[in-house]
């Protein structure tokens, strides 16, 4: 009768924990359950869950622990422990779901060493094999006493529930396993990553670039003087003959007056000789020198009444008047042909773009440009390439630049002249390896020099 009552228990407790197992809400909770309380149908020392369904075993669960530490001492022992019974060599096919009793002799030397330190004396692998054939997990149980054939007939059962408990709670996912060899998964790598690199990408760069007057009249100094007073402002609309700016004719009136001066003493000494002529010869002989002279003076008094007519400078054309500031300009002594401002249309208007010889790549005329002004970021304004210098010259930070010209496309309408921006300049077609590693190329180049 005891007999009876115990076999009904152990049924009883059975059917509890299967019920645990299949009602866990998640795979910790799961675990717990495996290496917990398993213990009341079967007495064991200790016991680990080991999952198998990766590339690697891990540990999920151990007896009496709350949180497993990977790097603790045991659990690595335990990993290595179910790489080497993970192996077909430790147990035929055909009895891989079968709880089997461990000893130490059936594992590889490194392994078998550090036995008694983390493992009783007689221990049970118990493999978890899911409904459709994958061993997804093993539970590890040790204890002093040897392991009967009843225990294992039970493990076996208990294992069946909780593997299906575990297929069921992580989803019927499969890890699949690759079985590509290596070298061949590489050879596969460096052939995509090949046709990669080889794909056709265009070429492009990045450069600072400017709105700027498209054939805008340059208005330059018309003589050597001081500017007194600029008429118009920055951008100013302007109409033809408005004045523009105007000179100091200090000077200019001066030389005026003294012209007129002269010219008049030249006419009295002249007029002075005629009358002597016919009373001396010598006077007579004066009278040729007197009139080139006469005539050089009138010269002179031409030229500072046309340099006076230069006093105020007017616009030939309309337009807007494009410079920086009209009081970097006053008061400011310039030559002859210096540009004073231009006078350019608002509605014609280009991209003026410099080039780093750093970031040069081959152009053709009609290529596309793509202008981001920092007013504006995120419109891009469409262009094409007009046209590119040959030499880099040196722009005002003083780094060399090649000098790109573009036109906006028909339905673009211009920005305002003077507006910066950045400008993308694309090129011909080029592989995909040369867009990524042209510039550290050409360092390696410049290096290694071949």
């Amino acid at each position: 009768m005891e007999a009876a009552d115990r076999s009904q228990l152990g049924f009883s407790t059975f059917l509890q924990l299967e019920r645990a197992a299949r009602h866990a809400e998640d795979e910790a909770a799961l675990g717990f359950v495996l290496v917990n309380e398993t213990r009341r149908l079967v007495a064991y020392r200790q016991a680990a869950l080991i999952d198998l369904r990766g590339r690697r075993p891990q540990v999920r669960a151990v007896s009496g622990v709350a949180v497993v530490e990977r790097n603790a001492p045991m659990i690595r022992w335990l990993v290595a422990l179910a790489r080497a019974l993970a192996r077909p060599t430790f147990a035929p096919p055909d009895a891989r779901a079968s709880a089997r009793p461990v000893a130490a002799t059936d594992l590889p030397q490194e392994v078998a060493r550090d036995w008694p330190d983390f493992a009783a004396a007689a221990a049970l692998w118990c493999p978890l094999v899911a409904p459709d054939g994958r061993q997804v997990g093993a539970l590890w149980l040790t204890r002093d006493e040897s392991w009967s054939e009843n225990d294992r007939v039970l493990l076996d059962r208990l294992g069946d529930a909780y593997a299906h408990a575990w297929a069921a709670l992580s989803g019927g996912r499969r890890r699949w396993r690759t079985r590509v060899p290596r070298a061949l998964l590489a050879l596969v790598l460096l052939a995509g990553l090949g046709a990669l690199l080889a794909a056709p990408v265009p070429q492009s760069a990045l450069a600072p670039a400017s709105v700027v007057a498209r054939d805008a009249q340059v208005i330059a100094a018309p003589l050597d003087g001081v500017i007194a007073e600029m008429a118009v402002e920055p951008n100013q609309p302007v109409a033809a003959g408005d004045l523009l700016f105007r000179f100091d004719d200090t000077t200019l009136a001066s030389r005026l007056e003294v012209a007129e001066r002269s010219l008049d003493v030249a006419q009295a000494e002249l007029r002075r000789a005629r009358q002597g002529a016919f009373e001396s010869r010598e006077q007579s002989a004066e009278i040729a020198v007197l009139e080139s002279r006469v005539e050089l003076r009138a010269a002179e008094l031409a030229y500072a009444r046309e340099l006076m007519g230069y006093v105020e400078v007017r616009a030939e054309r309309a337009g807007i008047a494009v410079f920086a500031d009209a009081d970097d300009w006053t008061g400011r002594p310039v030559v002859t042909g210096e540009r004073v401002l231009q006078i350019a249309d608002p509605t014609s208007a280009a991209v003026r773009i410099d080039l780093a010889v750093a970031d040069a790549i081959a152009l053709e005329p009609g290529a596309p440009v793509e202008l981001f002004l920092d007013v504006d970021p995120l419109r891009k304004l469409p262009a094409r390439l007009t046209s590119a210098s040959y030499e880099a010259s040196p722009r005002p930070d003083g780094a060399l630049a090649y000098r790109v010209e573009a036109a906006f496309t028909p339905e673009v309408a211009p920005p305002r002249i003077g507006l910066h921006g950045t400008a993308k300049i694309s090129g011909e077609t080029v592989p995909l390896a040369l867009y990524l590693f042209r510039r550290p190329l050409s360092v390696a180049r410049q290096w290694i020099g071949f």
